[in-house]
């Protein structure tokens, strides 16, 4: 795998691909509810952190796309991802939508507990920018509360973020929109 740090590249997503994907992330998508989009255990005092996902690869079954239509709609956009970081293995991809909350930052987190690289790509026209601090760490229960921004990432539709896993890193709901939908994928 190539040596990555944080990577952005706007238009990764071609214009009509990305309509399809859009078309199909809509009403008709079967979301399911997921009590934490950051934590590994529900918080009762993180009440807003939930969020809604759609399983592409499952963890438990890396490489193996689900098979339903949607996973075989993303499945080219994952294997570009794997192909343009130069990864041998996808651990896990997941479609995550968090819906409208003021201002409301995720707990920080690391994906998984392996050493990998993580990316997000951004589906559509919405707020809640990416937070990937400047602290970078093995998957732990909690993280510092005191950890310097790196960057933040504003989302745009077909923007693609690359970043190595070990840093921790979060989002923000969006604050003027009523969702904020990615495709977020762990490769190795």
């Amino acid at each position: 795998m190539k040596k990555i740090d944080i990577e952005i590249v706007d238009d990764f997503v071609s214009p009509s691909y990305l309509r399809a994907l859009q078309d199909s992330i809509g009403e008709k998508c079967p979301w399911f509810i997921q009590s934490s989009q950051s934590l590994s255990t529900y918080a009762t005092d993180k009440v807003e952190d939930f969020g809604f996902s759609v399983g592409i690869v499952p963890p438990w079954q890396p490489n193996q796309f689900d098979q339903s239509p949607l996973a075989t709609l993303v499945a080219p956009l994952i294997y570009q991802l794997k192909d343009y970081a130069h990864a041998e293995h996808i651990l896990r991809c997941r479609l995550d939508m968090t819906v409208l909350h003021d201002h409301y930052l995720h707990p920080p987190h690391i994906d998984i507990d392996t050493p990998h690289v993580a990316s997000i790509v951004y589906l559509n026209e919405t707020d809640g920018d990416t937070v990937i601090y400047d602290h970078q760490q093995e998957w732990a229960e909690s993280y510092p509360t005191d950890m310097k921004i790196k960057t933040t990432i504003a989302p745009k539709p077909g923007r693609m973020v690359l970043f190595d896993g070990s840093y921790v890193h979060t989002g923000y709901s969006p604050s003027d929109h009523q969702t904020r939908i990615l495709i977020n994928t762990v490769l190795s």
